[in-house]
């Protein structure tokens, strides 16, 4: 989904090619939602669909657009997507219509197919549904204390989607105390986990239930590897959604912009305060000493990775882009630092001074006003260019010369001194 600075849903993961045309996606797609029939959510997830292919940029679309930029191609639409609308597995306006879009290739396992139709499918109609939540930073979530409570939270509820009775119950009590500490230790963590995962947890949710793929889920629970922040609502909120399908059916009805899954969950198990507050206990039976001792490891190794990363867009000689940016990004190799700000190993970043696409590295703030790169060897170059990453320059900006020395920052030239 679009956010008014970045996008929620891209690809976890390198998807293999796949053999499927656009025409057999269109008619696969046709078949998931006549299956869903509107039964989770009330509506009916059939809608606007793009299909696009990301270096050509060729679009295949299910039905004509709004503004005729498409032509009608072999009971389909096609056309080239303008390169100021970023690709992602998303939703978005475009050309008069609410599309959702899907980059191809898509997987080839059919069920994580029909998975990613059906969550874009509800990004297309969560505004509908007034669940068009802010997004929150989740940086909490890839530090030490985070990884290792995220972690044990997701053992317990791997285990409680596999017990029955009272073993469930006491699986969802040691998932709910780990997520209660976890919280406790950062601040406002419980608002910005609950705003991911009613955002992106209840549209991996929805494809998850409407195909049954509830095996999905536990090999998300046991085998996800982080970074976490951008990620994790992908793997917590299907597993909240499925142990209240078994514990309260039509549980969706009650979901609202301030609805916490795990509340929700307490409530439906009837779950004490206390029942849930002994997270060393929880801990032990989800063999934590072993798990921290391999995440204490981790942690050093990261900090020593981000520093090399890191330094020399901090204190190196750099081109600065201003904000306000939009920026299209993999959640599964981006970094969080201390205060908001993030790495991203790569990215594209669009703003009014044209589209940065950055394949060795940048470093954006933790308010979105500025995004850093290395800084360009050879000024006369065009496009620009610098060490990983190319810069496609809309006319009315240029580059102005500032501190530390050989460093830049795009200006309108009206700026330029």
């Amino acid at each position: 989904m679009w956010t008014p600075h970045l996008i929620l849903c891209l690809a976890l993961s390198a998807q293999p090619s796949s053999p499927v045309t656009p025409a057999q996606i269109f008619n696969e797609a046709r078949q998931v939602w006549a299956a869903e029939g509107g039964r989770t959510w009330g509506q009916n997830l059939a809608g606007p669909l793009l299909l696009v292919a990301p270096d050509s940029r060729k679009i295949w679309a299910s039905e004509a657009d709004g503004e005729n930029q498409l032509r009608k191609q072999d009971g389909h639409f096609e056309g080239t997507l303008p390169k100021n609308v970023m690709v992602a597995n998303t939703a978005m306006e475009w050309a008069g219509k609410r599309w959702s879009m899907v980059l191809l290739p898509l997987p080839e396992n059919e069920l994580e197919r029909r998975v990613l139709l059906l969550h874009e499918s509800w990004h297309r109609i969560q505004p509908s549904l007034d669940l068009d939540v802010p997004d929150l930073p989740n940086g909490h979530l890839d530090k030490l204390e985070g990884r290792y409570w995220l972690q044990l939270e997701w053992r317990a509820l791997a285990k409680a989607l596999e017990a029955k009775g009272a073993p469930r119950s006491h699986w969802v009590a040691a998932a709910l105390a780990c997520r209660t500490r976890r919280q406790s230790l950062f601040p406002k963590a419980a608002e910005a986990e609950r705003n991911l995962e009613l955002a992106e947890g209840l549209a991996e949710y929805t494809g998850i239930h409407a195909s049954g793929a509830k095996g999905m889920v536990l090999a998300k629970l046991r085998n996800a590897t982080g970074p976490f922040a951008r990620s994790f609502a992908y793997v917590s909120g299907p597993a909240y959604g499925l142990l209240l399908d078994e514990a309260t059916p039509r549980w969706v009805k009650r979901v609202r912009r301030a609805t916490d899954l795990s509340v929700v969950l307490q409530e439906s198990y009837r779950l004490s305060a206390a029942t849930i507050a002994d997270s060393e206990t929880a801990a032990a039976e989800l063999a934590g000493a072993e798990l921290r001792l391999r995440e204490e490891i981790e942690e050093k190794t990261k900090q020593h990775r981000l520093a090399l990363a890191t330094d020399p867009l901090l204190n190196g000689p750099t081109l600065r882009v201003p904000g306000p940016l939009r920026v299209q990004f993999n959640p599964s190799n981006t970094e969080n630092l201390d205060g908001g700000a993030a790495f991203h190993p790569t990215a594209t970043y669009l703003g009014a001074w044209g589209r940065l696409e950055v394949t060795g590295g940048s470093l954006r703030s933790a308010d979105w006003s500025e995004a850093r790169v290395p800084a360009p060897v050879d000024l006369k170059t065009k496009p620009l260019t610098g060490p990983g990453w190319i810069l496609e320059l809309t006319p009315g900006w240029t580059l102005l010369a500032i501190e530390p020395a050989g460093s830049f920052r795009l200006v309108p030239d009206k700026q330029e001194k």
